[in-house]
């Protein structure tokens, strides 16, 4: 018999990856939930054979209703655009004293919520996938307190733990590692340099001696694969590579055939990279990553190395 597995934001990359994994496993029945079911990717998805409903984790009863029937659900939200792309079409009404990164925090963290509340509500349910990160305020002992596109992800995890203890039981947590793309979003996101002899210099805050879990963010749906296959109750890191960056460098040298060198920087240069808070919020995930660790040196975190599941040789390793 089928199981039906639901994917909140299934357009985007992880839940695409979902979707094309589960596409392939077979015995398995797939739902996407998106904001807008006739924009091209949907159709795409849905010209696969999946299921594409609407819903929107500002309305909790559209969540509530594409969720109907659900065995596995994975959760997954975003930073909102306006952080990255703060367009006139897209900034938000801040608050009296209210920064725009709290404000993208405060309005992830009530999608998040509100994907609980509906899926707390799924009385066929087995397991429950969410997609977070570590809590930097928490394990950086209040040090790192601006990391707010991880803290948004891991309260999430508090509330169903405060909130809803049976659902509690039902989840496995997902930390994707470092996206290996992240280059695509500009120098504040992965901080190259070009010198004058065109030789590359790659500057990031922090020790520079704490290896990085580096992931394609396309193999998401292997990872959730390997936790569908498994107890829940897991806190699994995603990545291909651990390394440092002096690592990573020397690996990028090697492959472009560019001769490139690391050095450390500090959060308040890295700032200068990019206006509006978005500079500062990638120097603090550096500096933390470094201090105390990508996942914050979480003890109840486990790879896939861990977890006893078949070989994840899909997994792309980078070196």
């Amino acid at each position: 018999m089928e199981k039906l597995i639901v994917i909140i934001a299934v357009t985007g990359v992880q839940g695409s990856s979902v979707a094309n994994v589960f596409l392939r496993e077979g015995g398995w029945k797939i739902r996407g939930i998106t904001r807008d079911p006739s924009k091209p990717a949907s159709r795409a998805l849905a010209a696969k054979g999946i299921e594409i409903v609407r819903g929107d984790a500002e309305d909790i009863e559209s969540i509530k209703a594409a969720l109907r029937g659900a065995s596995v659900v994975f959760g997954n939200t975003v930073f909102p655009e306006a952080f990255s792309n703060p367009t006139a079409e897209n900034a938000p009404t801040l608050a009296p004293g209210q920064s725009l990164r709290e404000w993208c925090y405060e309005t992830e963290l009530r999608h998040g919520k509100n994907i609980a509340d509906a899926v707390a509500t799924v009385d066929t349910l087995d397991l429950f996938i969410w997609s977070s990160l570590s809590d930097a305020k928490k394990w950086s002992g209040g040090k790192y307190t601006g990391v707010y596109h991880f803290d948004a992800k891991a309260h999430v995890v508090d509330y169903i733990h405060n909130e809803y203890p049976t659902l509690a039981k039902k989840m496995s947590i997902l930390q994707m590692g470092l996206f290996i793309t992240n280059w695509k979003w500009g120098q504040a996101a992965v901080p190259w340099e070009k010198r004058p002899d065109g030789s590359m210099v790659l500057r990031v805050p922090g020790s520079g001696d704490v290896p990085v879990p580096l992931v394609v963010p396309s193999d998401a749906g292997y990872f959730v694969k390997a936790l569908t296959q498994v107890p829940a109750g897991k806190n699994l890191i995603a990545f291909g590579d651990r390394m440092t960056w002096a690592e990573y460098v020397q690996l990028w040298s090697r492959i472009t055939g560019v001769p490139a060198t690391f050095e450390k920087t500090t959060v308040a240069e890295h700032a200068k990279l990019a206006p509006g808070g978005y500079g500062e919020e990638m120097a603090e995930m550096y500096a933390y990553a470094q201090d105390y660790g990508y996942d914050g040196s979480d003890p109840s975190v486990v790879s896939a190395h861990q977890v006893s599941v078949r070989p994840l040789a899909y997994v792309r390793v980078l070196s």
